[in-house]
């Protein structure tokens, strides 16, 4: 199998085992061992566990996080629950 697919196939796992992050709408590209992350989210807090969900998939060489949220920066800090950006 392909080691790109490979590792975008773990870096789904992640995000799936991940309870803080599991059903949030995040596009998973891999070339050359390169995670690019698309989509957009709630909160800066769900930004950030999205990435270290993916950090722990062996395999990667770089994280791309163009991960965009629907909130304002000053309000990052409070976390929120949900994955939907509305």
């Amino acid at each position: 199998m392909d080691p790109d697919i490979q590792l975008r196939h773990e870096v789904f796992a992640q995000l799936n085992w991940d309870p803080s992050v599991f059903g949030c709408d995040v596009d998973v590209r891999v070339k050359n061992g390169v995670v690019t992350l698309q989509g957009k989210l709630a909160s800066e807090a769900l930004k950030a566990a999205v990435e270290r969900a993916v950090r722990r998939a062996e395999g990667i060489a770089t994280i791309v996080n163009r991960l965009t949220t629907a909130e304002p920066a000053a309000t990052a800090a409070i976390p929120h629950r949900s994955c939907d950006s509305r």
